[in-house]
């Protein structure tokens, strides 16, 4: 047995997957002072068959600098990295010439370990087979060094990706087999998180959801894939996805119609953007200066309807097209009471969750504060231990802001509606960025600023950071007539807009972009035909209008919850059996009221929409109250006391019963 311990002690472990982690023996080692240590490291680990001319590792980690400088560079990174091993004689060879990692050392690598698994599998059958799949599952913590976009990484990085879609996809089909329906879920889930283009893993995910009778969320499958596909490369899913998504419907509903789904009205990604070329290339500048460390806030804002959301959405996805970590969360008017609700899920988003493990236990009680699934915490400090908010403040401030910043590398945090936030999310992120103002970080916030008055905490972070050089306001105005009727022309599938209908559409909406979507998506096709008015709440109803008693009702509950939601909270709160449930969140969704959001949600395509349909069809809307007064964009609101915060009356502050799964009735 002392045998045993010593040869555990003198063992290195490393792990490259998800990023660098060291333990020698029991104790787990500091982390490397710089991104290029780390580099450096990962690259003679995984080059470790033969040794490494210096003149090369110097061009590969420095090739913007001079050979002289470069190889200067090295040797400093070498003389850190060989304090940061212990006893680095028996892993590191070093010569004038070249650097080595020791053949012989006794070290453990996951990378080798994952290769290894994936080789077993291959050559496996059965239970071996299963075994060794899981096996590699479990050793893929994350892409390679994650946080490093070093040229010479991304080959290894994306092969070694490939190894994992691979191992998911057979491990997802033996446990189907099986009849392992939940861990052939999660990993198929798992696997369309990696690979969201792969129609045989939703085809997939239906049929195990189909399987297990819940054919609300096998729908949610299709309507994930279909949003993905004309998101990201334009085209509707194969003939076979479409099958598998009719096979689910009621027979009443029958088969939709070839090459389009029925009664769609606009694209599935969100409105196409138009008129922001300025605004993305301000956003484009902030990232570029954030990403090269300087930590800052982007503010946009604007009226309702004008396209804050979707100009955050569009920065998201080019920054993810660019391999950066991003996070996104929202704030829910009834939730402002919810302390750090959009901390908590940035923290419970793919970018950061799977780093909160590598901080220290300290660290962790404290973000178990906030997030009750990690465990355990020590006996002084359960997670029930409610949220602090006076004094207390700093031990979680240091926590969170240590876990946002785990990732180690650029890093976009979106935080939609941020008027809408609580007071202490607000001022984490003053916190955050006065103490990582080098930190490669941009948050990208959106807000209202007509209900945000000085009072207003908003106000303060604003102030505040600007006094800091932290902050950035983006403002959007209003669509020109020329932008307006080029929005109206995509929308309806580029058919051209005569002049008298350009100049219509302009004056009624007045350039306002929710006012055309919802005014195409009415049944406005220029002309004579179809409504258009400039009040949204008559267009949205008109819209609304045309929806089966079934769709209706469920819509009016969706609004009730007043965020986001999932298959079984609508189960819970309405009456319908699963048929009408799946038929009438298919028309929500066709209809383009609803939209997926997140890996297994839904929410409005736009508040206002939340808003209105609360108001016309929730079955906990107060008798006899009227629908919100809207004058041109903007609801008009009572008059309040001095102080208060100012908010919509679209939503009334009482209800005749809480809605499930808010803890706390929308407002």
């Amino acid at each position: 047995m002392a045998v045993d311990q010593q040869a555990l002690a003198a063992t290195l472990r490393i792990r490259l997957l998800g990023g660098l982690a060291l333990r020698y023996g029991e104790a787990a080692l500091p982390p490397l002072d710089s991104a290029r240590a780390e580099s450096l490291l990962a690259y003679l680990l995984l080059h470790r068959d033969a040794p490494q001319p210096r003149r090369r590792l110097a061009f590969l980690l420095w090739p913007e600098s001079t050979e002289r400088q470069a190889l200067t560079n090295l040797r400093h990174v070498l003389h850190n990295l060989r304090r940061a091993l212990p006893e680095a004689d028996r892993f590191l060879a070093a010569t004038q010439r070249s650097l080595h990692w020791r053949p012989d050392a006794s070290v453990w690598l996951d990378v080798t370990a994952f290769e290894e698994a994936v080789a077993r599998a291959e050559g496996a059958a059965g239970d071996d087979e299963l075994a060794a799949w899981r096996d590699a599952v479990d050793l893929y913590g994350g892409d390679l060094l994650e946080g490093s976009y070093d040229e010479w990484l991304l080959g290894e990085r994306e092969r070694l990706r490939q190894h994992l879609l691979r191992a998911l996809e057979r491990l997802a089909e033996l446990l189907a087999a099986r009849g392992e329906h939940d861990q052939a879920i999660a990993s198929a889930e798992r696997l369309v998180r990696h690979d969201p283009l792969h129609e045989e893993t939703y085809r997939l995910l239906m049929r195990l959801h189909d399987d297990r009778g819940d054919r609300a969320r096998a729908l949610r499958a299709y309507h994930a894939c279909a949003a993905a596909l004309e998101r990201e490369l334009g085209v509707e899913p194969s003939a076979a996805t479409r099958q598998a998504y009719e096979a689910l419907l009621p027979p009443e509903r029958g088969a939709a119609p070839a090459g389009r789904e029925p009664g769609r009205v606009g694209p599935l990604g969100g409105p196409p953007l138009v008129g922001r070329a300025a605004q993305q290339a301000r956003l484009a500048e902030l990232w570029y200066a954030a990403a090269a460390g300087r930590a800052q806030l982007a503010l946009v804002t604007g009226e309702p309807g004008i396209g804050k959301t979707r100009l955050v959405e569009e920065l998201r996805g080019w920054c993810a097209e660019r391999g950066v970590a991003t996070a996104e969360a929202r704030a829910y008017p009834a939730e402002g009471a919810l302390a750090y609700g959009p901390v908590v899920s940035w923290l419970r988003s793919g970018a950061l969750a799977g780093h909160l493990e590598r901080l220290d236990p300290a660290h962790l009680a404290q973000l178990a504060r906030l997030l009750p699934e990690l465990r355990p915490a020590p006996p002084d400090l359960h997670p029930s231990d409610p949220a602090p908010v006076g004094d207390d403040r700093q031990p979680l401030f240091d926590a969170l802001a240590r876990a946002v910043l785990a990732p180690g590398g650029p890093l976009l945090l979106i935080a939609d509606d941020l008027q809408w936030a609580d007071r202490e999310t607000l001022r984490f992120l003053h916190y955050l960025l006065r103490v990582a103002p080098e930190a490669p970080l941009l948050v990208a916030a959106t807000a209202r600023r007509e209900e945000v008055d000085q009072q207003h905490p908003l106000s303060q972070l604003v102030t505040a950071l600007l006094g800091l050089e932290r902050l950035v306001e983006v403002e959007l105005g209003r669509l020109s007539r020329q932008e307006a009727a080029t929005l109206a022309e995509r929308l309806a599938g580029g058919r051209p807009l005569e002049e008298p209908d350009a100049d219509r559409l302009f004056a009624e909406t007045e350039g306002n972009p929710l006012f055309v979507v919802e005014a195409l998506r009415a049944g406005w096709r220029g002309g004579e035909r179809g409504p258009l008015s400039p009040k949204v709440q008559a267009v949205i109803e008109s819209r609304l209008a045309q929806l089966s008693g079934p769709a209706k009702e469920l819509a009016g509950v969706a609004a009730a919850i007043g965020r986001e939601f999932t298959t079984d909270v609508l189960a819970a709160a309405g009456e319908a059996d699963e048929e009408a449930l799946v038929s009438s969140l298919d028309e929500l969704w066709r209809r383009r009221i609803v939209r997926d959001r997140g890996p297994e949600a839904y929410d409005f395509t736009h508040d206002r929409i939340r808003e209105v349909a609360y108001l016309a069809l929730s079955p906990v809307r107060p008798t006899g109250a009227s629908p919100a007064r809207w004058n041109g964009s903007t609801p008009t609101t009572p008059s309040r006391s001095p102080g208060s915060s100012p908010r919509t009356t679209s939503r009334p502050a009482t209800r005749t019963r809480r809605s499930p799964g808010t803890g706390a009735p929308p407002r």
